[in-house]
């Protein structure tokens, strides 16, 4: 068994994330991975540990190896593998040992306790998909696949199929979805699927079991939103909006009042601002008359002075010697 990854920053907020700590997205903008369309990817550690208690596990598709990094803080012995050079020779150096480049549809040396495979078959044409499928059903007896059933926009999704497709195709090499197992903190798609010997009985059994309850919920649901519809259509019909058969005239008229309603709402926001606008001037106004007063206060308090007064004595002789 390789040795415990040692606990890095990156691991550390790995594993605070995948605990539940931290919002996938906040997680994969802290350590700079993009996903492509509406999936944040990031599997939680206590989930894996929990559900199938791994001690040997591979990540098919694994990129930079951020799955195999988490969980060898656990203890867990995880590898992964990945087409890209770039993607692997790009991983931390905590990880790279853990990692090697290779397909998907090539045989997997040894056995594990179990296998993920997270949005990487939608890349692969079918004849490969399905020795993908079979190389990894040959190397384990676990198996948390998901694969986008709708993403069609991006260029290099050139199988997408649906959930039911996926789950078939693993029911023919005896692998089947455990019902009991949410598998949704994934993607709304993901699948957790195990080995499994079973009868039509027991198959039809282990459907059945969560499929019936489903179907009651959806039901009682149903007829609830039903109720509620009536109930507020007969609470408009008091206001004439519940009555379907409103001509257009009615319709234009009450389009009119609320134009109207508007308009005159406007007005009195306008006017509102217009009264500031005036209460602001007036304020004005009165600091400028008081400016006023003080000068012509100041103006004969001046002209009331001796200097004034002996000012004007002199100048008075002076300005008529000048005329």
């Amino acid at each position: 068994m390789s040795a415990p990854v040692p606990m890095t920053m990156t691991t550390r907020i790995t594993t605070v994330v995948s605990c539940g700590l931290v919002p996938m997205v906040a997680m994969w903008s802290i350590l700079g991975r993009q996903i492509n369309g509406a999936t944040f990817f990031l599997v939680s550690l206590s989930w894996i540990v929990a559900v199938a208690q791994p001690k040997t596990f591979l990540d098919v598709g694994c990129a930079r190896g951020l799955l195999v990094q988490a969980l060898a803080t656990k203890g867990v012995d995880a590898e992964g593998v990945d087409i890209s050079p770039h993607a692997v020779e790009s991983a931390h150096d905590d990880v790279k040992g853990r990692l090697r480049v290779g397909s998907a549809t090539e045989p997997h040396p040894k056995k594990y306790d179990m296998i993920s495979c997270i949005e990487t078959l939608e890349h692969l044409d079918p004849q490969s998909v399905q020795l993908a499928i079979d190389a990894m059903t040959s190397a384990t007896d676990k198996i948390l696949f998901s694969s986008t059933p709708r993403d069609f926009e991006e260029a290099t999704h050139i199988n997408v199929n649906p959930v039911g497709q996926w789950a078939a195709w693993f029911a023919e090499r005896g692998f089947y979805r455990r019902p009991d197992v949410d598998a949704t903190f994934l993607a709304p798609w993901a699948l957790y699927l195990e080995r499994a010997e079973h009868t039509p009985r027991s198959l039809v059994h282990m459907y059945e079991e969560q499929l019936a309850p489903m179907r009651e919920e959806v039901s009682v649901k149903r007829n609830t939103l039903l109720e509620a519809q009536r109930d507020a259509n007969a609470g408009l019909r008091g206001t004439g909006l519940g009555d379907r058969s409103l001509d257009d005239d009615v319709l234009l008229r009450r389009y009119a009042d609320l134009v109207a309603r508007d308009n005159v709402m406007g007005l009195e926001a306008q006017i509102v601002s217009l009264d500031i606008q005036l209460t602001e001037a007036r304020a004005r106004v009165k600091r400028l008359r008081e400016r006023a007063e003080c000068a012509e206060r100041a103006l004969d308090e001046a002209h009331q002075s001796r200097t004034w007064r002996v000012g004007r004595a002199i100048t008075g002789p002076l300005g008529r010697l000048k005329g």
